[in-house]
């Protein structure tokens, strides 16, 4: 596989501001956060199923901290029946939740744009010529207006969809921080000074991320197809040869809550992947059964 930008130090210091607490063990970043009653939970964001990651299990294994409940390790590698039995018979158990998706839409980009073109869904590229026809402005960049033009889209995007979705405050930090380490842009598409999309996108190891984005309520002049199709040629000025559109929902599930978001995505092409995902090391059964119940019980009620 390849390095994921959430094992780097500045990802750790951005989650920091989030009340986690990193800490780098034998080359591999975990985040600890402490929660009521003394007790705490750490989790190892994107790591690779390697011998560094490998030794944290077994170093956890034999000795948690004190009022550790859960170790969760979150393995950066394509799901295979071998690897999940391997983890198994290392005692770990598969997660009640995923924090990264699980089932993700690829785009590879090592080719002409030409050629990723013509491997899109037929409906895809027709809505793109649609928004070209249409002759909308692009832009790029983070800077104040981009970052509030995002969150407004992805704001209304989320009431549309009847979701809770992340602050202003958490899209200028997350933009910002990823400008300082030019790991990203902000992808906007307007007509008339009308905002009607915008994507976040992160650049780092060769692979673009979609991290966030949102439309405004008129659809028709498929101006997110073109924000996604701008993203991928600025992706592959970037040198990325793939590009990972996040969250898609399992195949041969129609009743999964990501259905609509997965027709959107797969109309650029690529392929559905299942990652390997996360995985808990327990090291309070008891505690744990709180914590599962009480996880599932908050987000219920976010949803």
């Amino acid at each position: 596989m390849f390095n994921s930008m959430l094992q780097t130090a500045w990802w750790a210091k951005f989650k920091e501001t989030a009340s986690w607490v990193p800490q780098r063990l034998d080359g591999v970043m975990t985040l600890t956060r402490n929660l009521p009653f003394g007790k705490s939970l750490t989790y190892i964001p994107e790591s690779p199923l390697d011998q560094k990651t490998l030794a944290v299990v077994e170093a956890t294994k034999i000795k948690a901290p004190p009022g550790r409940i859960f170790t969760r390790f979150e393995f950066f590698e394509l799901w295979t029946a071998e690897k999940a039995a391997a983890l198994l018979e290392l005692g770990l158990m598969k997660s009640f939740e995923e924090v990264q998706p699980e089932y993700r839409q690829w785009v590879f980009l090592d080719k002409p744009e030409s050629q990723i073109l013509k491997d899109m869904k037929s409906k895809g590229r027709y809505n793109i010529k649609t928004a070209e026809r249409h002759h909308l402005k692009i832009g790029t960049g983070i800077n104040n207006e981009s970052i509030q033009t995002l969150h407004s889209l992805y704001q209304e995007t989320a009431n549309r969809a009847d979701f809770q979705g992340r602050s202003a405050d958490y899209f200028r930090r997350l933009a910002q921080m990823l400008s300082q380490n030019n790991c990203g842009e902000i992808v906007t598409v307007s007509k008339d000074n009308e905002p009607l999309a915008a994507v976040l996108v992160s650049f780092f190891g060769g692979v673009a991320s979609y991290l966030y984005g949102g439309s405004g309520a008129d659809r028709t002049l498929m101006a997110s197809h073109l924000a996604q199709w701008e993203t991928i040629k600025l992706a592959k000025k970037h040198g990325c040869f793939l590009y990972d559109l996040l969250a898609v929902a399992p195949p041969d599930n129609p009743s999964h809550p990501y259905v609509g978001i997965t027709r959107f995505k797969t109309q650029f092409g690529g392929q559905t992947v299942r990652m390997l995902g996360s995985w808990d090391l327990v090291h309070s059964p008891f505690w744990y059964s709180l914590y599962r119940f009480a996880e599932k019980r908050r987000r219920k009620v976010l949803r």
